[in-house]
């Protein structure tokens, strides 16, 4: 389906006369087909997060804004592409997706959509791609039967690999950083690196042998002071009989 759309609006584009409102939507439709399909033969090779494939389809059209100076005289040659029609944008993306690992993904994406667009452009015919400026100036055209095998090779890539299966394991394009998991904490044992909480200090030998001395002490001290109570008790008891003996004796 896809296909068929790339090549029905591709053919319409050359067949209507250049007009900024009449080939230019004609034109993006093809882009955007032709982007689409290159990417589901990806998707069977790559494991890429959505924003990847959002972000290459959104590029594969969006760099013809770099026309609209050109249009209005503002910078440029209005019979030549832009500059930024070239390998050079790509370059830059793809270092700024190596630089950047929040934004990679997305990075990568524009870079990928931005050379399904520059594949479709040098078989337009004139003026061609200045695709390696600034190493070069020369502007590079194919002929229609580029982007017509451009087609045929994505169309039957895609279809092999869906009906085999293949392949059985997608490369893994953008690995996240997995997040280092919580240490659980014991309450009986020591705290480890990855608490925040307080630290026991370790002790002397000393001051713990005297504790644990006194500790020993302060277990043994009950049975003497229940023995002191008793002989306390019955001293007592003798000092009462002597004291009423004395009261009942004659006087």
């Amino acid at each position: 389906m896809l296909a068929a759309a790339a090549l029905a609006f591709d053919a319409a584009k050359r067949r209507i006369a250049f007009g900024v409102w009449t080939t230019g939507p004609v034109d993006e439709v093809a882009h955007l087909c032709t982007a689409a399909l290159g990417l589901l033969v990806l998707i069977r090779c790559i494991d890429a997060p959505r924003r990847f494939y959002v972000a290459a389809l959104i590029a594969s059209v969006a760099i013809d804004l770099d026309h609209i100076p050109l249009y209005l005289g503002l910078l440029g040659d209005p019979a030549q592409r832009p500059i930024t029609h070239s390998l050079s944008t790509v370059a830059v993306f793809v270092a700024a997706a190596a630089a950047s690992r929040r934004h990679r993904a997305v990075l990568a994406g524009v870079a990928t959509g931005l050379v399904l667009h520059f594949a479709r452009d040098i078989a337009e015919g004139y003026p061609g791609v200045r695709v390696f400026w600034p190493l070069q100036g020369t502007s590079w055209m194919v002929s229609y039967r580029w982007f017509l095998g451009l087609i045929v090779v994505f169309t039957a890539a895609r279809l092999v690999l869906v009906r085999a299966g293949l392949p059985h394991a997608r490369i893994p394009g953008f690995r996240t950083p997995s997040q280092p998991r919580p240490v659980p904490r014991s309450g009986d044992g020591p705290a480890t690196s990855g608490d925040h909480g307080p630290r026991l200090e370790p002790q002397e030998p000393g001051r713990g042998a005297a504790r644990e001395a006194r500790s020993r002490t302060s277990l043994r001290s009950p049975p003497l002071c229940r023995n002191a109570g008793t002989v306390g008790s019955r001293s007592g008891n003798g000092i009462g009989l002597a004291v009423g003996s004395l009261d009942r004796a004659p006087r």
